[in-house]
């Protein structure tokens, strides 16, 4: 019969012990492991966060900014309210009343009372009045010239018919 002694009883519930620690971190890390799909999307995002931080300063510029960017996604919308044509031409609420009143511009009311003007009207109001620029304008008077030069008649020729 072989007699244990308490010491090697002791060292072997220590090793255990090592043993079963070692196991714990190693499923810990295991865990940590198969975590490293969403540690490298939390740290793009962080990179990300840090590219912006860096362009606007503060995380509240940063918010003002991204409040600006919702505030212009109007410019997505084929119809937009009177406020929104109003930013988006640069002008007054009340100029866009006026004009809508005075039927220079067209709008919608689909339920009677909302006003919606369609994006490309807008677009049409801009444009009907362009003033050329100077190279519009010579290109303008070299084409009437030209014109004016073919419906003439050729005096060499004139004189030979007489």
């Amino acid at each position: 019969m072989t007699t244990t002694n308490p010491q090697q009883t002791l060292a072997s519930q220590f090793d255990d012990r090592k043993v079963l620690d070692l196991l714990d971190r190693l499923e810990a890390a295991r865990k940590v492991l198969e975590q490293t799909d969403d540690i490298e999307d939390a740290i793009k995002k962080m990179n990300n966060l840090e590219f912006y931080l860096r362009r606007f300063g503060t995380i509240k510029e940063l918010a003002a900014h991204l409040a600006f960017i919702e505030k212009k996604m109007y410019i997505l919308k084929e119809y937009l309210t009177v406020n929104e044509a109003a930013d988006y031409l640069n002008l007054s609420s009340s100029l866009i009343y006026k004009l809508t009143s005075k039927h220079e511009l067209p709008i919608y009311k689909p339920n009677g009372k909302t006003i919606f003007i369609h994006r490309d009207d807008l677009n049409r109001w801009i444009a009907k009045n362009k003033i050329l620029s100077q190279d519009e304008i010579e290109e303008y008077a070299m084409t009437q010239m030209s014109i004016l030069g073919k419906g003439r008649m050729n005096p060499i020729k004139n004189q030979k018919r007489q």
